[in-house]
């Protein structure tokens, strides 16, 4: 894998992403959870603002974490779609890392901003017991 380890706070482009309708497109997500024998827990970045407001941070309210452009490695506003995380089973990511490289590890999001991106996921009315257990 390039770039580095899993880690919470690490960003990850996945080439040919499936949405649940079918369609595909090229995502970057950030890895929330990754607890030694458990799926990964991840969520979708957004460059497109869909109603949503550039106010930076948490907005739990409405299942999102506005990430203003230039900060935590993202170049352009970024909103990270809290509202419907992504489990990955290690071994399917390390499949698509290793065997088909879909995934790519491109960057890691401060700590502190992780840190936040995490607590936010927690506040969200959508957040399930079993993916906030996997934080």
């Amino acid at each position: 894998m390039s770039g580095g380890s899993i880690s919470p706070g690490c960003v990850i482009h996945w080439e040919n992403y499936q949405f649940s309708d079918g369609t595909k497109a090229n995502k970057y997500l950030v890895i929330l959870g990754c607890k030694q024998g458990a799926n990964y827990l991840a969520v979708l970045g957004t460059s497109k603002q869909h109603r949503r407001t550039f106010t930076p941070g948490c907005n739990a309210r409405e299942s999102y974490y506005h990430v203003p452009a230039g900060i935590a490695w993202f170049p352009l506003d970024t909103w990270l779609v809290l509202g419907d995380p992504i489990e990955i089973e290690p071994a399917e990511f390390l499949k698509r890392a290793m065997v088909d490289k879909s995934l790519t590890i491109c960057g890691q999001i401060q700590t502190d901003i992780a840190n936040a991106i995490r607590n936010c996921f927690k506040l969200c009315p959508d957040a399930s017991a079993a993916h906030v257990a996997l934080l």
